[in-house]
């Protein structure tokens, strides 16, 4: 007996390495679950669907393998559009699945029927309807081509009449997935004009293996010795206790600092730097050089010279062909590292009667060991923490920053601590943003997860405030109620704690680590006591 499309389906991710798949489920897509099921992978239920698309991308961004996140057709597939967007932007391979109305239907009913695979095109690399054709070669192609680089999410509807009708074969999509060529044409040049740099800097980015060139870039840097910096999303691929490191800039504290540094510089190496991931234009008309997977040019922006291909083996070349000498001292960045430090610093008293936040990050960098794997959500504490959280591994820091999605935080979470349940999984949000997806305790629960959720409650939308008090206006739609965040937590069957002091936060994350469990840990913060912070 011939297989259904669902399992074709199935069996395709099965062998692709996918073991998860996240949803909400509706009954166009129950066929489809169940087939998951039957050959091996598990899906998990979420709250919402747009959580179900964030912990797919997280997925996909930590293993390599596609995250796959699956809903139903009309609201369902609409819900995921949010996760769905931040994988495209924050290049996390993804595959989000949803129903679609069935063919009978398709021209005569308006029932939950959207035109879903031009809804999600314009924030996918491909939008693919499966209709019985060709469904493994489909399938296949889209999990290469949501890998390959420039690495994002594919979209496919699959109604569910073709889900439970035997598969036949067929072409797919007709992709052309072309071996990757690597263009070194340029390794010259750049070797060339660094060794010619009184004052380079390098920033680093993720338009590269994090895993796999970590270790790569670690010895470049510490051969040649130049200065460098790091994009949010690329924290711990570069060594941040060496003394070359400068900060984090792109939606990072006090980074105007590093910024300046990076316009005076004389030659700036990318390495996998990719914009995306900044609202600023310092680089556009700075001697920018890039090694990478992928091109950066976009529109009228060309680097000066890039270096497309296996960054290991791009730096290897670009090191041996380059002589290099530059004006950099030790007390010259020693001073730029401090004044980055100053930066943050509060420089009033509270008013609230909350704690800095800035005392909070600095007792987590204290407190917590170094294989812990940080998840952030968006907002002032984002932007705090970019800077201030030390990430030993390339693995150690989740943050969307090239959508800059509010709500991402706790799906990250979640899906670290499923991938790594001996390692300290902490998660750092405001609380509005924790606000969003607070229905995922349950999931975590279920699940039986352990991370630590921290939530810096300030009773506001801070970044915003700041926004607002720039411009000189009024803040308005910032601030809301108090909630009491250990009490809903307890609610969902969780440990939920209130601290209101550093000691009695130091008292909660102790008694975490030497007792894990699903922990929400809410700390009264002053959102007056944010510095460094621009909008």
């Amino acid at each position: 007996m011939s297989r259904t499309c669902a399992v074709a389906v199935a069996d395709t991710l099965f062998g692709s390495g996918v073991r998860y798949a996240f949803g909400h489920p509706g009954g166009e897509v129950v066929d489809l679950i169940e087939a998951l099921e039957t050959r091996g992978i598990k899906f998990v239920l979420t709250g919402h669907e747009s959580a179900a698309a964030f912990m797919a991308a997280t997925m996909g961004r930590l293993t390599g393998v596609p995250g796959v996140c699956l809903a139903t057709l009309g609201p369902g597939a609409c819900n995921l559009v949010l996760g769905v967007g931040c994988a495209y932007l924050d290049r996390d391979p993804l595959l989000a699945i949803s129903a679609r109305t069935i063919g009978r239907l398709a021209e005569v009913s308006e029932k939950q029927n959207l035109q879903l695979n031009e809804m999600f095109h314009p924030i996918c690399k491909a939008s693919i309807s499966l209709d019985g054709q060709g469904t493994e070669t489909a399938v296949r192609e889209a999990i290469s081509l949501a890998k390959r680089e420039i690495r994002g999410p594919v979209y496919l509807s699959l109604p569910n009449d073709v889900a439970v009708s035997p598969e036949v074969g067929g072409e797919g999509c007709g992709f052309k997935l072309d071996e990757k060529l690597a263009d070194t044409r340029d390794v010259g040049e750049i070797s060339k004009a660094l060794g010619r740099a009184s004052r380079p800097i390098a920033v680093i980015g993720i338009a590269l293996d994090a895993k796999n060139d970590s270790g790569s870039v670690r010895r470049f840097l510490a051969v040649t010795g130049i200065p460098y910096v790091v994009l949010p999303q690329a924290k711990g691929i570069a060594d941040e206790s060496g003394p070359g490191y400068l900060g984090t800039v792109a939606s990072a504290a006090a980074d105007a600092i590093l910024v300046e540094q990076l316009k005076s510089s004389d030659f700036l190496l990318g390495i996998g730097f990719d914009p995306v991931e900044s609202a600023q234009d310092w680089h556009y008309d700075a001697p920018l050089y890039n090694v990478a997977n992928w091109s950066i040019a976009r529109g009228a922006f060309r680097p000066e010279a890039e270096c497309l291909g296996n960054v290991s083996n791009l730096l290897k070349a670009v090191l041996n062909e380059c002589d290099l000498e530059t004006e950099w001292t030790a007390r010259e960045l020693d001073a730029i590292k401090s004044s980055v430090h100053q930066a943050m610093l509060p420089t009033g008293s509270t008013r609230t009667g909350g704690l800095s936040p800035y005392s909070v990050m600095d007792l987590l960098n204290a407190l917590l060991p170094e294989n812990t794997i940080v998840a952030t959500d968006v907002g002032a504490h984002k932007i705090l923490i970019s800077q201030t959280w030390n990430a030993a591994t390339p693995d150690g820091f989740l943050v969307s920053n090239g959508l800059s999605a509010m709500g991402y935080g706790v799906p990250a979470a979640l899906c670290a601590s499923l991938l790594n349940p001996t390692r300290p999984v902490v998660g750092v949000f405001g609380d509005g943003g924790f606000g969003m997806m607070v229905q995922e305790l349950e999931t975590a629960k279920r699940l039986g997860l352990s991370p630590i959720l921290i939530v810096l409650c300030d009773r506001s939308l801070a970044v915003i405030k700041i926004a607002q008090d720039m411009r000189n206006i009024p803040n308005r739609g910032v601030d809301f109620l108090q909630v009491d965040w250990a009490m809903v937590a307890q609610g969902f069957g969780a440990r939920g704690v209130s601290a209101s002091s550093l000691d009695a936060t130091a008292v909660a994350i102790d008694r975490w680590l030497a007792e894990p469990e699903l922990t929400v840990l809410s700390v009264s913060v002053d959102d007056g006591l944010y510095a460094g912070l621009t909008y």
